[in-house]
C-alpha cells in the first residue's frame, strides 16, 4: 500500500468530499480527468501488455473507466469497452461516454469483444455503490461471472466491485484516490495504491457535502421515524436548553423533549413543538431526578440525548450527570456532551464506550483535557465512534480512527450566548435521525456557520441565537436541492 492519506474514508464520505471540492471551486471534468491521469498511470505501470478491457458502470465510477479508455487509445493502446447499461446516469459521465464513443466501438452487455484482453479494468461501481457486502444486481453480477471465467489480471477503479459480497471481481490490484477507504485491507482489493486528486486540502472541512448523509425522508414516514431526543439541562439558567431543543427540531428531529428541574420549567415560555419533562429536583439538577429521567429513555426509547445546556456545575449535578453519561455507554445511547456536563467527564479522557460527541470551547476543554490533545483522548476509545468538536471563531474537529477537520465560516456575531446550544441541538438531532457522531458533528457545524451568516443579513450585529434557529432548517432545505 501505498501514497498520500487523511483518515481512513468511509465509501458516503466519498461522495462529501466530491460535493466539497466543487463548491470550492474546483472543476468536476478535471477531476474526473485528474482521477483518469492516476488510472491510465498505475495501468501503465502494471501492465506489459498494451490490450486492456474496460469494465464501465453507469456512474461516475464508469466515467472514470471512459476518459482512461480515450486516454489510452490517444497513445496507440488497443483498448475495448463493455458499458453495464445503455446509458450514464450522470452528467459528467454522459459526457465522458460520449467523448470515448466517437473514439472505438462501446459494446453493451450483453455484447463483448471477440478478443480475448490480458487485463480488465473495473469501473462498475465504486464508492456509490450500495456498500459492503452487497449480492449484485442484473446485469451487475452477470458481468463479473463474466469477468472471473477469464484468465485477465483485473485493475479496480477506487473500490473492487461487490467487494465483500458473494459475488465480488477479486483485483490483483486497486488504485484509489485521495485515501485509503474502508474495507480495501481486504485481499480482494489486491495491492492497494492511493492516488492524488487535483484538489486542496480543504476538501476535507466540513462543508456544503455534508448534507450528503443527510437522511432522506421516507414518503410513507410516521411520528418518531426522525429520531426521538431527550435534552437534558437547565436549573440555573433556562434559555440553554430551549434553545439546544429547537435547533434539534429545525434540524429534522420528530419529538424532543426537554427535562429540566421545576423551577427553571416553570420560567420557560414553552414552545408548542418542544415536549416538556419536569424533573423532580427545583433547582438544580441532581441524583433526585436519576431514575424519573432513565424510565422516560426507556419507555420512550430515546435515540439520542443532548446534556449540559444551562445545567450549572454543582458537584451534586456533575454526579447525576457522570451517571447519566455510563448509563449512555452502556446502552450505546448516542450522547451530547455540552457546557456545564463537560466538567463531569474523567480528567484528560473519554468514558470507555459512549458513542457521541462532546463541544467544549477552548476554556472548557483545557480545564477537561488539561495538557492532553483531543486525539490522544480519543486514542484510548475501543472501536466506538467519538469525536470532540472544539468550538471557537474556527472549530476543530478530532475524531476516532484518525479523523481531524475544521469547520470555517459563519458570521463574528455568532460569538453572542446561545449559539453553542445550537450547535448541540443540532448535532445531537442528527444523531436522533441515525446519523452516526462524525458526520453529524460535521454536518451540524457547517449548517449552524451557514444559518448564522443567512441570519446575519437579516438582523446584523444586533443578531441572537434564536434569530438563527429558523435559518438551520432553510440551509439544510438549501443545501439538499443543490
Amino acid at each position: 500500500m501505498s501514497g498520500p492519506a487523511c483518515w481512513e474514508l468511509d465509501w458516503s464520505e466519498v461522495s462529501v468530499l466530491d460535493r466539497n471540492a466543487i463548491s470550492l471551486g474546483l472543476n468536476e471534468w478535471d477531476l474526473m480527468n485528474s482521477a483518469a491521469d492516476q488510472l491510465v498511470k498505475e495501468i501503465s505501470n502494471f501492465s506489459t501488455s498494451t490490450d486492456v478491457l474496460f469494465l464501465c458502470g453507469p456512474g461516475n465510477n464508469g466515467g472514470d473507466g471512459f476518459v482512461a479508455a480515450k486516454k489510452l487509445l490517444k497513445i496507440g493502446w488497443n483498448v475495448g469497452i463493455v458499458s453495464s447499461h445503455n446509458n450514464s446516469k450522470t452528467k459528467i459521465s454522459c459526457r465522458a461516454r460520449a467523448e470515448v464513443r466517437d473514439k472505438v466501438e462501446i459494446c453493451i452487455w450483453p455484447e463483448v469483444p471477440d478478443f480475448e484482453y490480458p487485463l480488465i479494468i473495473d469501473c462498475l461501481l465504486g464508492s456509490g455503490s450500495s456498500g459492503y457486502g452487497v449480492t449484485l444486481r442484473s446485469p451487475l453480477d452477470e458481468i463479473v461471472i463474466w469477468a472471473k471465467s477469464k484468465t485477465s489480471d483485473i485493475i479496480a477503479c477506487d473500490i473492487p466491485t461487490g467487494l465483500g459480497g458473494p459475488s465480488a471481481l477479486t483485483a490483483n490490484k486497486t488504485v484509489t484516490f485521495h485515501s485509503i477507504k474502508k474495507y480495501l485491507h481486504s485481499k480482494d482489493a489486491g495491492e492497494v495504491i492511493i492516488s492524488p486528486l487535483a484538489w486542496t486540502r480543504e476538501v476535507e472541512d466540513c462543508g456544503i457535502g455534508d448534507i450528503m448523509r443527510y437522511p432522506k425522508i421516507r414518503k410513507n414516514a410516521k411520528k418518531g421515524d426522525r429520531g426521538r431526543l431527550l435534552v437534558i439541562g437547565g436549573g440555573p439558567y433556562h434559555g440553554a436548553p430551549i434553545l439546544a431543543g429547537m435547533a434539534a427540531a429545525r434540524s429534522g428531529c420528530d419529538l424532543v423533549t426537554i427535562a429540566m428541574p421545576s423551577k427553571a420549567m416553570n420560567r420557560v415560555s414553552w414552545p408548542n413543538s418542544l415536549i416538556p419533562l419536569e424533573l423532580p429536583d427545583l433547582d438544580i439538577l441532581s441524583p433526585q431526578s436519576f431514575d424519573k429521567i432513565i424510565t422516560y429513555i426507556k419507555s420512550n426509547k430515546i435515540d439520542s440525548i443532548v446534556i449540559g445546556p444551562g445545567l450549572g456545575n454543582d458537584d451534586l449535578t456533575k454526579q447525576v450527570t457522570l451517571d447519566i453519561l455510563i448509563h449512555s455507554s452502556k446502552n450505546k445511547i448516542p450522547t451530547l456532551v455540552d457546557a456545564d456536563a463537560i466538567s463531569a467527564m474523567p480528567t484528560k479522557s473519554w468514558i470507555g464506550g459512549l458513542i457521541g460527541v462532546a463541544t467544549p470551547h477552548k476554556k472548557e476543554a483545557s480545564n477537561w483535557l488539561k495538557d492532553m490533545t483531543p486525539k490522544k483522548a480519543l486514542s484510548r476509545t475501543e472501536g466506538e465512534e467519538a469525536v470532540i468538536v472544539v468550538t471557537g471563531s474556527v472549530d476543530e474537529l478530532t475524531g476516532s480512527q484518525g479523523r481531524y477537520c475544521f469547520a470555517r465560516g459563519g458570521n463574528p456575531r455568532m460569538s453572542v450566548g446561545g449559539t453553542g446550544d445550537l450547535l448541540a441541538g443540532i448535532i445531537g438531532g442528527l444523531m436522533a435521525q441515525g446519523m452516526n457522531p462524525w458526520p453529524s458533528a460535521r454536518l451540524g457545524c457547517s449548517v449552524l456557520r451557514e444559518a448564522g451568516s443567512k441570519e446575519s443579513k437579516n438582523s446584523g450585529p444586533g443578531m441572537i441565537a434564536d434569530d438563527v434557529v429558523p435559518q438551520i432548517a432553510k440551509t439544510i432545505s438549501e443545501w439538499m436541492v443543490r
